[in-house]
């Protein structure tokens, strides 16, 4: 058989730049808190990598990432989240990861179907969804397009979905992003902070974002977008949303009451002390909320006491 021509834009910026990327992925999973197992997942958009773990029966939830995370974002959390849960963390098609693309992504709807075939391949029928950023905003747009496939719905700091971002933001990235990406080859060695402001850490994971930021090249998504009040209220997955207080694409608390006032039911909280991405800024906080609301159990937003 034929290979088809892939007409999918670049991963990588280079060979060099992909086998640097792949080994600091690696080292990243040599450091995974539970077992697991890599598997790959054919699609009509190229083949999805899958970071699976936990026991087989329980019940499945998947793990999206922010964008050029990769499913490894989720260290932080896997073992909380697998004690009770079968994990599949997900490389993003079209972004920098393990996932091969093989054409260009042109909508929100394929980037739906494509979950939906992950899905399939994965042998899961209806699962729970836990999206960090463009993450979220794919598992809200997972939620919209093919409502009888989500269960529940964890949204940690969304990109847009509920609200626009903010002029700080566009600052940051229309800005000093031009001006960051003018440094070229001296790129891998300034990066040591995340467009969020957040540190790099100087574990695997801190490594590889920096091999990221330096050898990655233009992802293939579509602009993540508000979705209207009659999308959001049509929503019938439970949903919790989770924003860093520290939060930079919008202010946290204006953002989780608007959601609250178009969304009604929608349970939610701001992390103390979180970043953009909470999910690893704050995992123990994190951890507790998600699982308690995945598990159907109603103290979400204050769990002192339990």
């Amino acid at each position: 058989m034929t290979p088809i021509a892939s007409t999918a834009p670049p991963v990588f910026r280079s060979v060099e730049g992909k086998a640097r990327f792949m080994t600091a992925y690696d080292a990243v999973l040599k450091e995974w808190p539970v077992e697991y197992q890599s598997l790959n997942i054919p699609t009509s958009l190229g083949v999805t990598h899958v970071i699976a773990s936990g026991p087989l029966t329980a019940p499945p939830v998947l793990l999206l990432p922010s964008m050029a995370a990769t499913a490894t974002l989720w260290q932080p959390n896997v073992a909380a989240l697998s004690r009770h849960f079968r994990t599949y963390a997900i490389d993003v098609i079209g972004q920098v990861g393990k996932s091969i693309p093989t054409r260009r992504i042109r909508s929100r709807h394929e980037f739906a179907d494509w979950l939906g075939e992950v899905m399939d391949g994965l042998g899961v029928r209806r699962a729970s969804l836990v999206g960090s950023s463009y993450g979220a905003f794919l598992a809200m747009n997972q939620a919209l397009s093919m409502p009888e496939r989500v269960e529940r719905m964890v949204l940690i700091g969304p990109a847009a979905t509920f609200v626009g971002f903010s002029w700080k933001f566009y600052y940051t990235m229309l800005i000093k992003g031009p001006i960051f990406r003018l440094l070229g080859k001296r790129r891998r060695q300034l990066a040591t902070k995340l467009p969020d402001g957040m540190p790099l850490a100087t574990n695997g994971w801190g490594r590889l974002m920096a091999v990221t930021m330096a050898e990655s090249a233009r992802p293939n998504l579509v602009t993540p977008r508000v979705f209207s009040k009659s999308e959001l209220r049509s929503v019938r997955a439970p949903t919790l949303l989770l924003i860093g207080e520290k939060e930079r694409l919008y202010d946290a608390h204006a953002a989780l009451k608007i959601a609250q006032e178009r969304m009604p039911g929608l349970a939610g909280a701001v992390i103390a002390d979180a970043p953009h991405l909470a999910a690893m800024g704050r995992p123990g906080d994190v951890n507790e909320r998600v699982v308690r609301f995945l598990r159907g159990i109603a103290c979400v937003v204050r769990c002192d006491a339990a």
